[in-house]
């Protein structure tokens, strides 16, 4: 049976990356940028997510969160609608587009808030393992 390398291994070590919380109604397509990781080595992503620390009111709409390796990017994950009426602790899947990412390469959270008629706060993590040279 072959070997798998560390990262791939099922018995890596993982690890939790997160954004700052964001205001989801920081106003409707108002963007924050948030740098949650550059590690000096390359990283797998095993999952991504948008986790409600406030409880979401109102309607979501256009809110959004994003992942990628450039401002305003989604290489990493594309954007993932915010959901309505969410306790605090509920957690939003997003879907991995790229899970692989270089050594010294940023991975940046993009949030797109919503009117302020809404109410609710969110942050984004990431579950990750550092690659073996």
């Amino acid at each position: 049976m072959p070997v798998l390398p560390l990262y791939k291994s099922p018995n890596a070590k993982y690890k939790i990356a997160r954004s700052q919380n964001f205001d989801v109604d920081n106003g409707a397509g108002t963007t924050k940028d948030d740098c949650i990781l550059r590690h000096s080595k390359a990283v797998i992503i095993y999952s991504a997510r948008i986790v409600y620390t406030g409880a979401t009111g109102g309607t979501m709409a256009a809110g959004t969160a994003s992942i990628g390796t450039t401002v305003g990017g989604a290489e990493i994950c594309a954007a993932t609608a915010y959901e309505n009426s969410k306790a605090v602790g509920v957690k939003t899947a997003m879907t991995l587009v790229e899970d692989d990412v270089a050594a010294d390469t940023p991975i940046l959270v993009r949030h797109t808030g919503v009117a302020a008629t809404v109410a609710g706060e969110v942050y984004v993590e990431i579950e990750y393992a550092v690659m073996d040279d």
